[in-house]
């Protein structure tokens, strides 16, 4: 098919947006994978959803019409056979082909016709279900209620997520029975027609909400089927579930309430008798909520509110109305992750995937297929099997036995890599002499003795066992009751341990991650067996593919280990051999080349499919200036390296800089520097120096806060004083870190960014053991100087990041000023929209009077 010359739109599109429409047309059209960069504020959203779902309404109409037109054909052959003819045994012959190859056709022309079908009903189910509605409100308005409902009737009962009194429910599964069917289980029967679909993917909820916004005010709202798919965390209704806080156990215990099925006259005795049965939301009315998921435009919070009314679970039914939505919208994981893909009956067999916010995308692969345990996930995993199968080990099969005592054999050797073994304390300190080490991963098993165990059949067991799941309730039932030996009167070593991990009700004073986010005693019992099967998990990779890193604390709680996975394109290679087109877009793609080599050409694509396309902002040009600043206002050399960073001149003209900006620039203006730590020197250092009170003359100061729950109130308050200015204020400066917080995601739109400042560039830690071992891998897997490009666009990606908060749409202006002299170097790897604007600057001075021209030009006249 050709691209159409016109494309519906929701208003007049810009050039651009027309040229990003039809190169997708034709990306989608000829089977191709694609790269599609748009600055944030050219309408990339809605470029996307009306280029693709063009094609695809387009692509329905052609095979529909191509399978009319190849049965009319046949019909016409069919008819030349049939006439007399002296050769009757060849008509015959033909007349048995023409009527095979008919039929072929016709199913799939009725599979078509059926799933339209499909859809009318749906609709006619909501107009008659909209129609009762009424009828029953004008009933009650008139007659007022004739019978007064009891109670609880119409609410389904609750059932409780706590595990039953009796200790058979702890008991493993025989992973050699066959269990019962569950609600996971799909149909198997293939239907005679699948229907083109398109995913969309983002990273994240948020995102996808507000491209289903998007969406609804898109000329495709009231046409296309759209199925937001997504986490139970987002879509359970069962509240007893939900207030479970590990997603991994929230999926087993939804799956584990399946097993258990449950009517609703059972209900109040279950309730009664305090014991775990099936869900009561499952299924429920599915039906009537599929009808609405599928005939009307809803995101993820508007489909769990329609099933909390129609007491019926949101998860299984969105899940259920893929088969006949058009359009798939899914976070990052649910397509990138494959056991969640298979897991969610996602089939990119011959369908469009279309990935949104790409610009991270082989980070994002690496880190969901990374996985990392410490010390106190292999101590604490360690006391409650050992508990767990103290108490039951007599009850179990002697498969189940073997399989319990590889996964704590597993356990006992990876402590070894902190010089500990299970007596260990988790505040006990490390051996000095234990250093960070990288392994590949057959070095890694040789050393702590674990390739005598099939790591694929102990996975397999835990799944079919249910062990996560039957250990979380022997935790929760008997937590505070079962010890390992005889009490020791000393409060010290393994007897403190399991004590503390034995009463739910005290919060451990250890409880905080390595990471430095502070979980709470619960949390940290709930989930030590999910990260040691995902780490077990990460060694089913191929030897070439990853890496072991482990890294010993200060103590062995502290201790960690973790698989980093150096090739990200080993998880792709799937999607781009199944999937008929891949489109990765973003506002900022550059450099591309990266996605080629690194994700395309490695999973196994061949250049000829591969389409690029990059785009000009919508903005004009004289409405941004970029700076490169070379020297201060004193003329000092600004070359902020990490050597450099302590230079007390250099942070003084820093100040000077800072200070001369603020003086000209009107409204926001937001400051990123490369590193919390030297934000925080530089914050010091100016307020000590008194820069920060002369700034403050002219610009309120704020500083991106440490916490994430902050965040919105230091945004909230920076724009009330941007908005509401006390003179002699005329604005607000933020303190911004590169990769932090605010660096993606938030729009600085109009006053709220008239100038971003990025001082110096920040390149990752070159003496990390991590990216060394990474750069080795590109260098010798990819090209020669792999290594050395990877180093230089991590931190150029994330400067272009910082750079593309300011402009969003077509009136607003803006100015970027880069103070390293270093970035003069650095132009070709910038956004081609700041390219055309850029100018390298000897003296500051020059800075001073462009950016002072272009404000004036700006005022209201």
């Amino acid at each position: 098919m050709e691209p159409p010359q016109e494309f519906p739109f929701p208003f007049p599109p810009y050039e651009i947006q027309k040229q990003f429409m039809k190169e997708l047309y034709n990306c989608l059209e000829s089977g191709g994978l694609g790269l599609f960069e748009s600055p944030t504020g050219t309408g990339k959203s809605l470029s996307l959803i009306c280029g693709a779902l063009k094609w695809l309404v387009d692509h329905e109409k052609s095979e529909k019409r191509e399978l009319t037109s190849a049965i009319a054909v046949i019909d016409g052959k069919i008819k030349n056979c049939e006439r007399p003819t002296d050769d009757w045994f060849s008509a015959q012959t033909e007349l048995i082909q023409l009527n095979a190859e008919k039929q072929t056709f016709q199913a799939k022309l009725n599979g078509i016709l059926e799933f339209e079908g499909e859809k009318e009903k749906f609709k006619r189910m909501i107009e008659s279900k909209a129609a009762k509605t009424k009828t029953a409100q004008r009933v009650r308005q008139q007659f007022g209620s004739l019978q007064k409902k009891p109670a609880d009737q119409g609410k389904a009962e609750e059932v409780g997520s706590d595990v039953s009194d009796t200790e058979k429910d702890l008991i493993l599964e025989d992973p050699l029975s066959d269990s019962e069917g569950s609600s996971e289980e799909e149909d198997k029967e293939e239907p005679l027609f699948k229907n083109t679909k398109i995913f969309f993917c983002s990273r994240t909820h948020s995102q996808l909400t507000q491209f289903v916004h998007e969406l609804q005010r898109s000329p495709y709202s009231e046409d296309i089927s759209v199925v937001p798919l997504s986490s139970r965390q987002n879509y359970c209704i069962n509240k007893s579930v939900r207030k479970l806080k590990h997603i991994n156990l929230i999926n087993e215990t939804c799956l584990q309430l399946q097993r258990r099925k449950t009517t609703v006259k059972k209900e109040k005795d279950l309730k009664r008798s305090k014991t775990t049965n099936g869900c009561p939301f499952v299924p429920g009315d599915q039906k009537l909520l599929m009808a609405g998921v599928l005939t009307t435009v809803q995101d993820v919070e508007e489909i769990v509110r329609k099933g909390q009314e129609s007491n019926t679970c949101p998860y299984y039914g969105s899940r259920k109305s893929v088969k006949n939505g058009q359009l798939i919208l899914v976070p990052y994981n649910s397509i990138l992750h494959k056991n969640t893909r298979v897991s969610l009956g996602i089939d990119l067999k011959e369908n469009i995937l279309i990935i949104d916010e790409a610009h991270n995308l082989l980070d994002a692969i690496e880190g969901m297929h990374s996985s990392v345990i410490t010390g106190r996930n292999l101590l604490h995993c360690y006391s409650q099997l050992s508990q767990y199968q103290k108490k039951f080990d007599s009850l179990f099969s002697a498969k189940s036995v073997l399989y319990l005592n590889q996964l704590s054999f597993c356990l006992k050797k990876f402590l070894i890599l902190f010089g500990a073994t299970t007596k260990s304390h988790p505040n006990d300190e490390v051996d000095k002499s234990i250093v960070p080490k990288l392994y590949k991963i057959e070095e890694f098993e040789l050393f702590t003795e674990i390739d005598t165990v099939n790591i694929f059949k102990l996975l397999e067991f835990v799944k079919a066992s249910k062990l996560v799941h039957k250990l979380q309730g022997f935790v929760e039932q008997y937590g505070n009751n079962v010890k390992i030996g005889e009490q020791k009167t000393t409060k010290s070593g393994i007897t403190e341990f399991l004590n503390s991990i034995k009463n739910k009700d005290t919060p451990s004073q250890e409880a905080g991650s390595i990471a430095g986010t502070t979980n709470t005693g619960e949390e940290v019992t709930s989930s030590p067996l999910m990260a040691i099967l995902s780490f077990l998990e990460s060694l089913k990779s191929s030897c070439l593919d990853g890496r072991i890193y482990v890294l010993p604390g200060a103590t062995i709680g502290q201790g960690i280990v973790k698989f980093l996975l150096l090739n990200p394109a080993a998880h792709f290679h799937d999607i781009v051999k199944d999937a008929r087109s891949v489109v990765l877009a973003g506002g900022t793609m550059e450099p591309m080349s990266e996605f080629i080599d690194q994700l395309f050409l490695m999973a196994g694509a061949t250049t000829d499919r591969i389409t690029t396309f990059s785009c000009d902002h919508v903005i004009p040009k004289e409405n941004i200036i970029s700076n490169v600043v070379m020297r201060g206002p004193t003329g000092v050399e600004l070359e902020f390296s990490f050597h450099n960073r302590q230079d007390t001149k250099l942070l003084d003209e820093l100040g000077r800089t800072l200070l001369n900006l603020c003086n000209i620039v009107p409204a926001g203006v937001v400051v990123f520097f490369p590193s919390y730590k030297f934000e925080d020197a530089v914050f010091k250092h100016l307020d000590k120096s008194g820069v920060l009170s002369k700034i403050s003359v002219k610009k309120c100061i704020y500083r991106e806060p440490k916490l994430a729950s902050q965040v919105s109130v230091i945004l909230d308050q920076y724009a009330h004083s941007i908005k509401n200015p006390q003179s002699p204020r005329n604005g607000s400066l933020l303190f911004s870190v590169v990769g932090g917080k605010l660096s993606e995601g938030l729009n600085f739109s109009d006053e709220l960014g008239r100038c971003v400042i990025v001082v110096g560039l920040p390149y990752p830690n070159i003496k990390s053991l991590e990216l060394q071992e990474k750069m080795k891998y590109l260098n010798e897997n990819v090209k020669p100087d792999a290594g050395s490009r990877f180093y230089e666009n991590s931190c150029m990606k994330a400067v272009n990041q910082c750079i593309g908060r300011s402009v969003r749409h077509i009136n607003d202006y803006s100015t970027v000023v880069l103070l390293d002299k270093r970035y003069c170097h650095k132009i070709k790897v910038l956004p081609r929209w700041i390219q055309r604007s850029v100018m390298i600057n000897e003296s500051f001075g020059s800075v001073i009077s462009s950016m002072a021209r272009f404000f004036a030009a700006k005022k209201p006249k």
